[in-house]
């Protein structure tokens, strides 16, 4: 601005005609120019200021106006010419009142610029630049027209400068230094721009990020959850967000009472968390769980933390970052969990023991049958016998033994005797093979007592973990137990391989068990042939079937609606508890046991379907 007014000073000197050439003193051209920058300067100062009162406005109006004159009357004064320039002092009143009159209007008009609309401020800007330059042209011309030159002056020293190329070497420097001026202004104004549109999107995402930084609060706040950054070298908190309730509670506030918060940690516990902190930093991960127990002023406070660990430019691990909440009661509800479950383990365990000699009395109860029927014949055959009239016979004879051979000749009696005894002998023979028949039956019976006890003993000890067991023997040996060889029933086995797979022996035997002790009970009143079937074949490749089929006395419908609910039995002396309990411990094994049959009087058939586990391992951890 000041090289503008000064140029404009300057060119307008040129264009003063004379008629001899004028010289200037360089040091006082160059101190006008100087006087025009700072009065510039000034003017700049004043318009960028946030208010400006009348008086403040009149002050610098004076101020600038008296500069700019001072600046025009300063190169006036740089023209060395003898004798003197001589000033109409009216004119020279009149130009600095000109000065003084454009700086007001201007300094108002840039002030102004500010508080108007983008509409008008173009025109507000080119206003005052009119007003700035008919000010500063019309003060310089005024100026000119009050200098008098005296007839015959003459220059001397300073500097002798050719018109024409001066004023177009001084115009286009001006208008290259305005240039820039222009083009700096309007980078910095650039700059500017987007220094504000950086700084409003600074200030957005630092909004942004305030915000996030509460909501993060908040929701920290509401799950009771800790954020903490802690000094691994200097062994002390850095920061902290949020508290816990139960650690405020218990005056052990990280922030306040750190010291008391380590003490009251379990010493195992404390030198756990240092040997989990040393292990993540020996096998270089970043983040490691703790958990430690606190004393409180209620009882034992549990903690959880999630630590990430941070490191400096060399990989040393110096800071934790890490969260931690209070989890006392879930830890509680682990505990009584756990107490729930050893219960019901133990009940469980009672409830199998229960189970196995429900079993027991079941299929010893079936051979019980059998044996006190056959109990009943030998009594019944004992309480029937002759065997007394031996005796007798024994008594007639001794009576007679003086006269045996007239006895047994003449006596009617005696002719009958020896017929008699011969009948009585035939009798007692048969009488002696059907109690030895019934004997041998109820031997037979309390073997197959001891047996079933014997087995279910050892199944019971057996039972409970999956093992690798030929399905084929465990068949044979069920059968074995509940159908002895006899005459009344025919057993027909048709086994297809199926290799040895991983089951549960107890649970099958004891199925298999219920299902030929059905069977056995079906057929034992039934007219006709008794034929048993028990059939062995692979289902899917991932499942087998066991089918036990039997030619008794069959199921109606409105008993197969009902067969596998608790209770229901469709026997005289049944308690409905063998195949509900068979259906749930296929169902525990991930199988299932169904029932058909065609009708009453027509025989049943029961399929047991079992899924194939290939390995022990995956069985016994399905059984975990």
């Amino acid at each position: 601005m000041g090289i503008g007014i000064w140029s404009m000073h300057f060119i307008g000197m040129m264009a003063y005609s004379t008629p001899i050439q004028l010289r200037y003193n360089i040091l006082i051209t160059l101190a006008s120019l100087l006087i025009a920058m700072l009065t510039s300067g000034f003017a700049l100062s004043i318009a960028s200021r946030f208010d400006l009162t009348v008086t403040r406005l009149a002050v610098s109006s004076l101020v600038m106006g008296a500069g700019i004159c001072a600046m025009h009357y300063t190169g006036m004064a740089a023209i060395q010419i003898q004798p003197a320039i001589h000033y109409n002092l009216v004119l020279v009143a009149a130009s600095v009142v000109i000065a003084i009159t454009a700086s007001f209007v201007a300094l108002w008009l840039f002030f102004t610029l500010r508080s108007l609309k983008q509409r008008f401020l173009r025109i507000v800007e080119t206003s005052a630049a009119v007003v700035m330059g008919c000010a500063i042209a019309g003060m310089h011309y005024t100026g000119m027209l009050a200098a008098e030159m005296a007839p015959g002056a003459y220059c001397y020293g300073g500097a002798a400068f050719n018109s024409d190329w001066l004023g177009i070497t001084i115009g286009m420097g001006a208008l290259a230094v305005l240039s820039i001026t222009l083009i700096s202004l309007v980078y910095d104004a650039h700059l500017e721009s987007r220094s504000r549109q950086d700084a409003r999107r600074l200030a957005k995402l630092n909004q942004e990020l305030q915000h996030g930084k509460n909501l993060l609060t908040l929701a920290t706040q509401a799950a009771g959850i800790a954020c903490w950054e802690f000094d691994l070298a200097g062994g002390r908190v850095l920061w902290i967000e949020n508290d816990i309730d139960s650690l405020r509670a218990s005056n052990l506030d990280p922030r306040e009472h750190f010291d008391a918060l380590i003490a009251g940690v379990h010493p195992d516990d404390l030198d756990a968390v240092r040997r989990r902190i040393r292990r993540a930093i020996r096998e270089r991960r970043d983040n490691c769980e703790l958990r430690m127990r606190v004393a409180g002023r209620e009882g034992t406070i549990y903690l959880q933390a999630h630590a990430r660990l941070l490191r400096d430019g060399h990989g040393k691990v110096t800071r934790l970052l890490g969260v931690s909440w209070d989890v006392t009661e879930q830890v509680r509800h682990e505990e009584r969990r756990l107490q729930l479950q050893l219960q019901l383990q133990e009940a469980s365990r009672q409830a199998g023991m229960a189970e196995v000699a429900t079993g027991v009395l079941h299929s010893v109860g079936n051979v019980l049958n059998s044996l006190g029927v056959s109990a009943a014949m030998v009594t019944t055959k004992l309480r029937e016998s002759r065997v007394g009239n031996v005796k007798r016979v024994a008594d007639l004879l001794s009576a007679h033994s003086g006269a045996l051979a007239e006895f047994l000749v003449s006596d009617p009696r005696g002719r009958e005797l020896p017929g008699y005894l011969r009948q009585l002998g035939d009798r007692l023979i048969e009488e002696n093979g059907k109690l030895y028949n019934e004997a041998r039956a109820i031997s037979e019976h309390v073997e197959h007592i001891d047996k079933i006890i014997a087995a279910q003993q050892s199944y019971a000890r057996l039972g409970g973990v999956p093992e690798e067991i030929d399905v084929a023997e465990l068949i044979e040996h069920a059968i074995a137990l509940h159908f002895p060889v006899t005459d009344d029933f025919s057993v027909r086995k048709e086994y297809q391989p199926v290799g040895k797979i991983v089951l549960d022996r107890h649970k099958v035997l004891q199925i298999l068990a219920n299902l030929l002790s059905n069977a056995r009970h079906a057929m034992r009143l039934q007219e006709g042939p008794k034929v048993l079937t028990v059939r062995l074949y692979a289902e899917l490749p991932d499942s087998l079937r066991i089918d036990v089929e039997d030619t008794g006395s069959g199921i109606s419908a409105a008993a197969m609606q009902r067969l596998f609910e608790f209770g229901f039995t469709t026997k005289k002396d049944g308690h409905g508890f063998g195949l509900h309990s068979s259906a749930i411990l296929a169902t525990e094994m991930g199988g299932e046991l169904r029932a058909a049959s065609p009708g009453a009087g027509r025989g049943a058939c029961f399929t047991l379907s079992l899924p194939r586990v290939q390995d022990v391992a995956d069985a016994q951890r399905l059984s975990a």
